[in-house]
C-alpha cells in the first residue's frame, strides 16, 4: 500500500511540473496582471493635457506584489500646463453622441486631476472633452505594438527576473502596463511602461517604444551602474 501511494505522489509530481513547465513566462504574467491598459486616448492644447487609459485594474488597487480580481476601467487624467489647483474640477465628456459631465478630482501625488469613467459613459473611436468653454478633441491611439505584444516583449526581456518569482506553479509578483506619455521631458512620444513588483516590494521597469516595440530604458541598466 505504502508503495502505491508513493507511485501515485510521483506520478502527481511528474504532471505537476509538466503543467508547470508548458506555461511561458508571459502566461504567468498575464495571469498576475494588476493594471493593464489596452486603449489609450490623448489630446492636448495650450492650456492642458487630457488623457483617457482604458483597460483593466484591481477592483481593490493595492501596490503589494499579489494581483487580485480585476476589473474595467477608463481613466480620464487631465494635467495643467500652468498651475491650476482646486480640490475638483468638472468638465463635460462626449462620444458616440452621449454627453455626460464628470468630477474629476485633484491627485496631488502627481499634480493631476483623475476620474474612472467607466461607468458614466461607453467611448467610442472619436471623444472630445469640454471645460471652462474649450472643446479638445481626444485622438483614440493605433499603436503599432499593442497592449499584448508589449506584455511579450516585456516578459522575454525580463525572462530571468519573472522566472525568479516563480515558485513551482505559482508566481509571486504582480505587473502593470500602462501608457506615459513625456511632454514634462521635453519628448513628444507615448511609451508603454511594464512594471512587476514582487512579495518584497522590490520591482523592475522597461520602456518599451510603442512603435517597434524597442527597449528604451530598463531599471536593470540603472541597477548596473
Amino acid at each position: 500500500m505504502f508503495k502505491k501511494v508513493l507511485v501515485s505522489l510521483s506520478l502527481l509530481v511528474v504532471l505537476f511540473g509538466v503543467s508547470a513547465c508548458g506555461k511561458t513566462i508571459s502566461s504567468y504574467v498575464l495571469e498576475n496582471m494588476a493594471e493593464i491598459t489596452e486603449e489609450y486616448y490623448f489630446g492636448e492644447n495650450e492650456d492642458m493635457v487630457v488623457t483617457i487609459s482604458k483597460g483593466q485594474r484591481e477592483s481593490v488597487y493595492r501596490v503589494n506584489g499579489e494581483a487580485t480580481d480585476l476589473v474595467d476601467c477608463a481613466l480620464l487624467t487631465i494635467r495643467f500646463k500652468e498651475e491650476n489647483i482646486r480640490d475638483a474640477m468638472a468638465l463635460d465628456i462626449t462620444s458616440q453622441g452621449t454627453t455626460v459631465q464628470v468630477e474629476a478630482e485633484y491627485n496631488s501625488f502627481n499634480n493631476t486631476y483623475m476620474k474612472d469613467i467607466v461607468d458614466d459613459i461607453a467611448l467610442g473611436d472619436e471623444v472630445s472633452v469640454v471645460y471652462e468653454g474649450q472643446t479638445l478633441a481626444l485622438t483614440k491611439q493605433n499603436f503599432s505594438i499593442n497592449s499584448q505584444k508589449a506584455i511579450e516583449i516585456a516578459s522575454e526581456t525580463l525572462s530571468e527576473e519573472l522566472d525568479a518569482l516563480k515558485s513551482y506553479n505559482n508566481f509571486n509578483g504582480e505587473c502593470y502596463l500602462r501608457i506615459i506619455n513625456m511632454k514634462d521631458n521635453d519628448f513628444s512620444d507615448l511609451y508603454w511602461c511594464f512594471t512587476c513588483v514582487d512579495r518584497e516590494g522590490n520591482n523592475i521597469t522597461i520602456i518599451l517604444s510603442t512603435e517597434t516595440g524597442d527597449v528604451l530604458a530598463s531599471s536593470l541598466d540603472e541597477n548596473d551602474e
